[in-house]
C-alpha cells in the first residue's frame, strides 16, 4: 500500500510542476531551463527510437540491426532531402522491407 502511495504522489507532483507552467501566463521555468526544452523531445525521441534499431531483440545483431540501421539512414536522408517525414518513412520501410527480403530469400532466415 505505501508503494502506491508513493507512485501516485510521485505522479501527483510531476504532473502538477509541468502543468503550472501551461496554466499561468506570469510563471516562466528559469531563462537557463527554456533555453533546453526544444531539445527535450528530440531526446526522447532518441532515446525511445535509438534501442529499438541498434538492438531490436534486445541483442546487436546483424540480421536484425543492419536493416534497420539502413532503413533509419534512408528515412532521415529522404526527409532531409524532401522534407516530408512522410516520404522518408516510406523509403524507410520500403528499404527494411527490402532488406529482410532478400535475407529471407538468399540466405533462408526466419522472420
Amino acid at each position: 500500500m505505501l508503494e502506491l502511495l508513493a507512485i501516485v504522489l510521485g505522479g501527483v507532483v510531476t504532473f502538477v510542476s509541468r502543468a503550472i507552467f501551461l496554466v499561468s501566463r506570469r510563471l516562466r521555468p528559469p531563462k537557463r531551463v527554456e533555453k533546453y526544452l526544444p531539445l527535450v523531445g528530440p531526446a526522447v525521441l532518441a532515446a525511445i527510437a535509438v534501442p529499438g534499431i541498434l538492438a531490436p531483440r534486445d541483442e546487436i545483431s546483424l540480421g536484425d540491426s543492419v536493416p534497420a540501421v539502413l532503413a533509419a539512414v534512408v528515412t532521415w536522408l529522404v526527409w532531409r532531402w524532401t522534407k516530408q517525414i512522410a516520404l522518408g518513412l516510406l523509403a524507410g520501410l520500403l528499404v527494411w522491407w527490402g532488406i529482410l527480403a532478400v535475407l529471407v530469400l538468399v540466405f533462408g532466415l526466419p522472420r
